[in-house]
């Protein structure tokens, strides 16, 4: 990939439970579903380095309006009342994980 394509961190976040489950790159909009956890987060993987390998073949000029496209804040905000949420209410079955995913350059 080109310079313009620096290694960064992207913030992710998966819920769900046995059988249905779904991630969200909330730095790049780009969401994933499957059956577990384990099969979400390496979609999600996937998912984002084919998105940067199409990125990086743009011309150069086209790249920065793709590289910073977080979700739209009511999802962000959707996002993060989950997970309070998640925090205080110990009888649901939903399963919540934070993680973040190192991207190389």
């Amino acid at each position: 990939m080109g310079a313009e394509l620096a290694a960064r961190t992207l913030h992710c976040f998966a819920e769900g439970r046995d059988g249905d489950w779904e991630a969200i790159c909330l730095d790049l909009d780009i969401a994933v579903q499957g059956r577990s956890f384990e099969e979400v987060f390496g979609s999600l993987q996937e998912a984002i380095s084919l998105y940067f390998e199409t990125v990086a073949e743009l011309p150069a000029d086209q790249r920065p309006g793709f590289l910073d496209r977080p979700v739209p804040l009511p999802v962000r905000l959707k996002f993060l009342t989950r997970v309070v949420r998640g925090l205080f209410s110990g009888g649901d079955d939903i399963q919540r994980h934070q993680f973040t995913m190192p991207v190389a350059a």
